[in-house]
């Protein structure tokens, strides 16, 4: 099978690989979609806090795709020839996080496509029990988008109880700043999303056709610190620090992202203000259902921030998606 490798740092070729050999319970996808995430891209340069990954590994986590073989001893028939994406944590189930229903922190978790073989490849093998049915309606294309939206929907779920008219700032314009938007939007917050001069031209402006309003940081305009809410996606470090400053006494910092460097948070204007601090990784099972609710609801605004490259193409997915031409690369196999 043909499959993009990270072979060096920032490295990346189509290589022939083995297709893999199922173990029981597992099952072989034939993958059809598979995004470019940007741990993907953090791993292929081998950044700080990524030093686990492999130096030569096929990346890729956000995949789609359709079942075309089983282990003749597992009782997985029933998934056979059916369309699936995948849940790319691989848990314990024996740690207190886990056995607390928390597998999303869970002590001992790994990564299909970080900390082992991925979907950027024309076949992948996962735990039949790690995948979600697609919905009949929604195209492999479409649904290769419910990972990261779950990330999203995860991080709104931390102030679901409060969100309702609420006005709420996100930080950062990627794909998670952009899916937490739409999915605060949908909770019925009122929406800005922050970002810098240079994301206008292609991330800011598929933001703005959702009716969501924007903010340049570079404008002079007076930063007002009347959020309810703040959800910092931009995974800078000053951003964080200085995201406080927009919060109204009492509200509420989510913190979506994953920082490079150490964040130096005001902490006693967090004390004296009684800020919330809600981290957020990942997501739980349902919220696969929940993304794959909204993805139909949406499906054709979608369509429309999604940069499909051929497998042959991989590494200029990974390039454009770095440089920030696209707000959403993804590879076909």
């Amino acid at each position: 099978m043909k499959a993009l490798v990270k072979v060096g740092k920032g490295q990346l070729n189509v290589q022939d690989r083995q297709r893999p050999t199922l173990e029981e319970n597992e099952i072989l996808i034939k993958v059809s979609h598979c995004g470019v995430c940007g741990s993907d891209l953090h791993a292929a340069h081998h950044a700080k806090g990524y030093e686990f990954v492999p130096k030569e590994i096929i990346l890729g986590h956000e995949l789609s795709g359709t079942v075309v073989e089983v282990h003749p001893a597992s009782s997985n028939e029933y998934l056979l020839n059916t369309h699936v994406v995948v849940e790319p944590g691989v848990i314990c189930s024996q740690c207190e996080q886990c056995r607390q229903g928390r597998q999303n922190i869970c002590s001992n978790i790994q990564c299909l496509g970080l900390h082992f073989d991925g979907g950027m490849a024309e076949y992948v093998k996962v735990n039949a029990a790690s995948v979600h049915l697609i919905p009949e309606n929604l195209p492999f294309k479409i649904a290769a988008l419910a990972e990261p939206l779950s990330v999203a929907l995860h991080a709104v779920e931390k102030v679901s109880n409060d969100i309702t008219g609420k006005k709420v700032l996100v930080q950062g314009c990627g794909i998670i700043g952009f899916f937490v938007a739409i999915a605060a939007k949908n909770a019925g917050a009122f929406v800005t999303v922050l970002g810098l001069r240079r994301d206008r031209s292609v991330r800011l402006s598929a933001i703005e056709k959702f009716d969501i309003a924007v903010e340049i940081v570079e404008d002079p305009l007076e930063k007002r610190n009347d959020a309810d809410i703040v959800f910092e996606c931009s995974g800078s470090s000053l951003a964080a620090q200085q995201g406080i400053s927009r919060l109204k006494k009492g509200g509420s910092f989510v913190v979506v992202a994953l920082y490079e460097q150490d964040v130096a948070l005001p902490l006693n204007v967090m004390v004296r203000g009684e800020i919330n601090l809600l981290p957020s990784y990942g997501y739980y099972s349902n919220d696969f259902e929940k993304a794959f609710n909204l993805l139909v609801s949406y499906k054709e605004q979608f369509a429309a921030i999604v940069a499909v490259y051929p497998l042959l193409n991989g590494a200029q997915a990974f390039e454009d998606a770095r440089k920030q031409k696209v707000l959403k690369s993804m590879i076909a196999m």
